[in-house]
């Protein structure tokens, strides 16, 4: 086999696995397709994909260094392509595992996906910056109230962020929004105050893998869904029932107990 043949049977292949990969992580993403199917069957194709990726690469890197030095050019076109790949789909996913399994170092919930990231939860590239930030949590684990407000709404959105709750903080112009609830404890309507339970977490909407799970956070100015801002910005830590927390400005504490 020539050495343009060689390179194009190789991209060939890393196509056949990288492309099936961005399809399941594409379906995964889909509510309507995503609570349909077992839980433990995206992970256990994304890991499948992600072994077939990286035996490629290594199968890759050696016909490169078995290469004579003047095919070493064409060789090292697969070697990157693949390499890229597997960056996004094998490299950064067990990177954000070892995050999820390492012990926590202090009291604060980990935080799974940041605001803006174009990382989700598990890892995997995103179509668009990440809106707010997931905290991770257990399912059924009370969601808290980040701040005190009025509940506006409490429903199924039937889209990513399933069973969503949002809360408006007068007189400051902000209101947060609370996605992937399993069950609602407050009504549109309802004033409510920090630290109270609006209800339980689960994996609504994008339903998240097993041992991903996490609230979904977001922090909007007013009633503009586009006018986004880092809930971490108004961070000031676990919920402490005894704690004086200001009233003169907006000062958020993590929706799940520490």
């Amino acid at each position: 086999m020539t050495g343009v043949a060689a390179e194009r049977s190789t991209i060939g292949r890393a196509l056949w696995i990288a492309l099936p990969v961005a399809v399941l992580l594409a379906a995964a993403s889909s509510p309507a397709i995503a609570q349909r199917v077992p839980r433990f069957l995206f992970p256990a194709l994304a890991a499948l994909g992600g072994a077939l990726l990286g035996r490629s690469l290594m199968r890759a890197l050696v016909r490169l260094a078995r290469a004579p030095a003047p095919a070493r050019r064409v060789q090292i076109v697969p070697v990157v392509l693949i390499g890229v790949a597997a960056l996004f789909f094998l490299i950064l996913p067990h990177g954000r595992l070892v995050y999820v399994l390492l012990p926590s170092t202090g009291r604060e919930p980990k935080i799974l996906a940041g605001f803006g990231d174009w990382r989700g939860s598990e890892g995997y590239p995103r179509l668009d910056a990440h809106r707010g930030i997931d905290v991770a949590g257990r399912p059924g684990v009370d969601v808290l109230a980040a701040a005190g407000g009025r509940v506006t709404v409490a429903r199924d959105s039937h889209d990513l962020c399933g069973l969503i709750v949002v809360v408006d903080h007068q007189p400051h112009g902000y209101r947060t929004i609370y996605c992937h609830l399993s069950m609602f404890s407050v009504t549109p309507g309802q004033t409510v105050v920090r630290g109270q339970p609006l209800g339980t977490l689960g994996t609504s909407g994008q339903r998240a893998w097993p041992g991903y799970e996490h609230m979904h956070l977001e922090l909007q100015r007013g009633n503009d869904p586009s006018d986004l801002n880092d809930p971490l910005s108004r961070m000031a830590g676990c919920f402490e029932e005894a704690r004086p927390y200001p009233t003169d400005h907006l000062v958020l504490t993590y929706p799940v107990r520490c």
